[in-house]
């Protein structure tokens, strides 16, 4: 049976607990004397995110599977959407331009799939959902959205189109790249068709999103959004924002504060009618299919910078398990974000999102263990690269975190009970 979430200090110990106070590692890198962190009952999610660059060749795509064999990881996170393209056959994005080298016959997210579900591992597509491109040059194809569909791109409240801004604007703005507008009902089909197509075309266990949220509040002025919204308000929101003297003759002032609380919640709720119709299309699909997210571990930041309502994706069972990207390097952070996310009343599950890449293993596996004593369902972590790019890292993460080999977590309501 599921449980309900309460805060972890009510919660009953679900994991078997080892404490091991020195652990002698020599020629790791971050010494010796690291405290193991707990280990768990046969039963774990461990995810390892894997960057679309690591997939390239075949022989890249090998030596994914076998670190992630070697470390004790059952989960991968497969990167094949990265920026409105795709590292599969698809009819719907165009292939990634850094797989023109690769043989004709090559299917990355096919052969990813074959070689990890022969090593007992799950496999879940992770696209970027509303981000598709960040680089100086412009799509080569003709069938990216950027290209073929320039408005379906996000505008800015001051009128600036994002698909017109420059690399270097992108930088100063904090914003990582152009990004489709959630409210615009095209890009809502296409993102669902791209879903459908992956699911119906591979063996997938699961689809993971990512970037699904806003680049920043003052987004989502593009014509197909403010017409969606002013059908169902009677207001175009750019009245809202800067009512002049006709707008404020037809509209009392004091509607405008609401009015504005309105559109930023429309937002909000565009985000999560997404989630929800892919939820409702993987459940016709006639087989589990997990539905995981990487949100924003700061829940006021997501709510009200990046217009991600992520908690309530959890209240409501829209996704099987949200990914808190507790990326932080401090311990206490990383470790209080995990705790607001584990008092969300739900009976959905809570994986850890820990960064590899900018600490040093021992940190890494003590937030690990924290992780596990809040009652985390599972640990992911990012990403890939850094398990390979440091000698000794994989084998230490395994040494101090992922010592026995485990299942994914039991999702019953997808599985059956299993």
């Amino acid at each position: 049976m599921s449980r309900i979430r309460t805060p972890a200090r009510y919660a009953p110990a679900f994991f078997i607990l080892a404490w091991v106070a020195v652990v002698a590692w020599a020629g790791v890198a971050v010494g010796v004397g690291a405290a193991s962190a707990a280990l768990p009952s046969g039963e774990e999610t461990r995810a390892l995110w894997v960057v679309r660059h690591a997939i390239t060749t075949p022989g890249r795509v090998d030596k994914v599977v076998e670190v992630a064999e070697q470390v004790n990881i059952n989960t991968l996170l497969v990167q094949v959407r990265g920026r409105g393209d795709a590292y599969y056959a698809s009819d719907l994005a165009p292939p990634a331009e850094d797989m023109g080298g690769a043989p004709k016959d090559f299917d990355p997210l096919d052969r990813i799939i074959r070689r990890a579900h022969a090593e007992g591992m799950e496999v879940h597509a992770w696209i970027n959902v509303y981000l598709v491109w960040s680089a100086g040059a412009p799509p080569r194809s003709a069938l990216h959205a950027v290209n073929a569909h320039p408005g379906w791109i996000s505008v800015r409240a001051d009128g600036r189109r994002l698909v017109e801004m420059l690399p270097q604007e992108f930088q100063e703005e904090r914003i990582e790249g152009m990004y489709l507008s959630p409210g615009n009902p095209d890009v809502k089909r296409h993102l669902r068709e791209i879903v459908r197509e992956i699911v119906t075309r591979y063996d997938v266990d699961g689809i993971h999103l990512d970037y699904v949220r806003y680049p920043e509040p003052t987004v989502g002025y593009d014509g197909a959004t403010r017409t969606a919204f002013e059908r169902e308000f009677g207001v175009d929101p750019i009245q809202i924002d800067s009512p002049d003297s006709t707008t404020l003759a037809i509209i009392d002032a004091d509607r405008i504060p609401d009015l504005r609380a309105r559109w930023i919640q429309w937002k909000r709720d565009q985000v999560t009618d997404l989630v929800r119709s892919i939820r409702s299309d993987l459940d016709l699909m006639g087989r589990p299919l997990k539905l995981t997210a990487a949100v924003i571990a700061d829940q006021n930041a997501a709510l009200n910078r990046y217009l991600q309502e992520w908690p309530s994706w959890l209240r409501d069972g829209l996704v099987d398990a949200a990914v808190p990207m507790t990326y932080s390097p401090s311990t206490p952070v990383v470790e209080r974000q995990l705790r607001a996310a584990m008092a969300i009343p739900t009976k959905r599950q809570v994986w850890a999102g820990i960064a590899i890449y900018n600490e040093g293993s021992r940190d890494a596996a003590d937030k690990i263990r924290k992780a596990r004593d809040l009652g985390t369902d599972g640990i992911a972590l990012f990403s890939y690269d850094a398990l390979l790019g440091r000698a000794g890292y994989a084998r230490a993460i395994k040494t101090w975190a992922f010592r026995e080999a485990t299942v994914p977590t039991r999702m019953p309501w997808r599985d059956g009970g299993r």
